[in-house]
């Protein structure tokens, strides 16, 4: 059997249903070997990049699968690397498969930059962002090899595999049978380590707890634990907080949903952490962006647990009570197997419900405008998505407004490359996700600066025909990029403005020219019919959405504040009102105190 069939009938065996690809020359005997397939279908983008985005969406979506991305050799395999580092941050299985020069043309181990034509040490490169990189050394080790890849991406904390296969190998006949297979290594495995006396303790604590709190990352999402975690909330009558990556890790109308939290969290869901007494973090690594630079001011009065299948993450920033390292749904379980019903916790859960009341995500000062608020856009969005639709969220504005708005409920999915967190990652990837999912609808949410790196994929999606929705948020700017300057560089809006050197074409025209439909929504009362356009219109669509250029993500938590205290700042008596616990002195970080 050629070594091209053997690669398509292992990803086959594997349920990967689509490529995504672009052709070039040293991937050209694996491809078209792929072209006479009919168990396995193929996606040619325009862009490598996007083809690795596309296979990060598509693997986010079918966890029983994989995705993977083909790219030539040299400048094709380092177009890859942005995506790859999106699945690497994280914690996504993707499997990357690119092509490399015959090995007679390689330059092997002599001191020269290349011999034949794109030698490039992609491994080298992908290495720091992979967890595993590696050149096929035989073609009677294939089956080794991919094995091998899908073994690690999948094990432990997942992540992505690059495999780089010469020319001549692809097209050398090997014996399927006489293949050596790859047997793991044994290694200490987080996921099965002895956590019995974490678990107890986890259990003693939720037992003695008054305001326990929950929080979830994306490694909840990852380890298929959003079961688990649902009946752990009700178990214990506790509210559940959800991390940026962890977004749709537990349901929005849920009465224990306990809201978005950190730098651009929803202040309930701030609240609801600042005066908790337990806080049990699962699947998160509890960054800056959910704690602030100063650890010592996050959930100041609270007994952590913090749980990550990576034991390296654990301690990283501050000292946990209890450091759990171990894959959130074996311990999760653990856990409910020994919890017993919690005792009322009404009165807690009244709380925080009461806080998500009061602070909405679409404040009463962003209704009203004649102009198109993001806010309340989104809230109108949010109420006409399906159960079985999926949102992906670019990078800057938009993915704040879209995590602090939009209420992932049923089957929803919705994330963002929160670790790498690139322009234009959001529309390959619904598009990978679209055909993951095709019996929901995919909708990229993204900014006017995002919507201009992959916009070549216009044609890609103008070619498939996926049900697909592009949403561009469009205030022609980068606009946290000039909300930052605003807030601490004295408004020299470099780069991020068009009277100081960025600009955005007409989207609507640009869509046009590829042949999509295309709306253009700028007034209030337009806001109904054009996400009616963009979510019922059969195939892909652009809605081009103008907001003034002013608008801005609230609320903030400022440099040096604690997450409880956002800006713009709510009345001193009224923020103290909602603090159960003693608070930090606002006298000491409050601008114009």
């Amino acid at each position: 059997m050629n070594v091209s069939d053997l690669i398509l009938d292992f990803l086959v065996a594997r349920k990967v249903s689509h490529i995504f690809m672009m052709t070039g020359g040293h991937v050209s005997f694996l491809l078209d070997r792929l072209s006479v397939r009919d168990d396995i279908g193929y996606v040619c983008v325009a862009h490598e990049q996007a083809g690795a985005m596309a296979a990060d969406g598509f693997s986010r979506m079918r966890p029983e699968s994989i995705g993977v991305a083909i790219a030539t050799s040299g400048p094709g395999a380092a177009n890859m690397l942005t995506g790859i580092g999106c699945s690497w941050f994280d914690s996504i299985p993707a499997l990357f498969i690119t092509g490399q020069v015959n090995t007679y043309e390689s330059r092997g181990e002599r001191q020269v930059r290349q011999i034949g034509f794109q030698e490039m040490d992609i491994i080298g490169m992908a290495r720091p962002i992979t967890k595993w990189a590696a050149t096929l050394d035989a073609p009677e080790n294939i089956l080794l090899y991919l094995e091998k890849a899908v073994h690690i991406a999948k094990s432990g904390r997942p992540g992505p595999v690059l495999l780089d296969i010469p020319m001549n190998f692809q097209r050398q006949d090997v014996d399927p049978a006489s293949l050596p297979h790859y047997v793991p290594e044994e290694e200490p495995s987080p996921a099965g380590a002895d956590i019995a006396s974490q678990v107890a303790a986890t259990v003693e604590l939720l037992r003695r707890a008054r305001r326990p709190a929950l929080l979830a990352g994306g490694g909840v999402r990852n380890a298929s634990a959003t079961g688990e975690l649902r009946r752990l909330a009700e178990r214990a009558q506790a509210p559940v907080c959800l991390s940026m990556n962890g977004i749709d890790a537990f349901p929005h109308d849920h009465p224990n949903y306990g809201g978005f939290i950190g730098v651009y969290g929803n202040r309930g869901g701030n609240f609801t952490l600042a005066n908790c007494d337990l806080l049990l973090a699962v699947g998160t690594r509890l960054d800056s962006r959910q704690t602030g630079v100063d650890t010592s001011k996050f959930a100041r009065f609270a007994k952590k647990v913090v749980v990550d299948v990576d034991p390296c993450e654990l301690g990283a920033r501050f000292a946990p009570d209890v450091a759990v390292p171990c894959d959130a749904k074996v311990f999760l379980k653990a856990v409910l197997e020994q919890l017993p019903p919690a005792p009322d916790r009404g009165g807690w859960l009244g709380q925080v419900a009461r806080w998500r009341e009061k602070y909405p995500p679409c404040p009463p000062e962003c209704r009203g405008s004649q102009d198109i608020n993001p806010y309340e856009f989104l809230e109108v969005l949010s109420s006409r998505l399906g159960p079985r639709d999926t949102v992906v969220l670019d990078t800057g504005q938009n993915m704040v407004w879209g995590t602090q708005v939009l209420q992932p409920r049923a089957e929803m999915r919705m994330w963002t490359a929160g670790g790498m967190s690139p322009m234009g990652y959001s529309f390959p990837a619904a598009m990978g996700a679209s055909l993951a999912r095709p019996d929901g609808r995919s909708i990229c949410l993204i900014g006017d600066g995002g919507m201009q790196i992959n916009v070549q994929e216009l044609e890609t999606v103008r070619r498939l025909n996926p049900p697909l929705s592009v949403i561009v948020i469009n205030n022609n700017s980068l606009g946290l990029i000039r909300q930052f300057q605003d807030d601490y560089l004295g408004s020299r809006h470099v780069g991020a403005t068009d009277r100081n050197g960025y600009t955005a074409p007409d989207f609507v025209r640009v869509a046009e020219a590829y042949g999509l439909p295309a709306l253009r929504i700028t007034r209030r009362e337009e806001i109904e019919a054009g996400v009616e356009k963009a979510l019922r219109t059969a195939g892909p669509m652009l809605l081009d959405v103008r907001i003034p250029g002013g608008c801005n993500v609230i609320p903030k938590a400022l440099m040096q504040h604690p997450m409880e205290d956002q800006y713009p700042y709510i009345p001193l008596d009224e923020f103290l009102e909602q603090m159960i616990v003693e608070p930090l002195d606002p006298g000491t970080y409050r601008i114009g105190s």
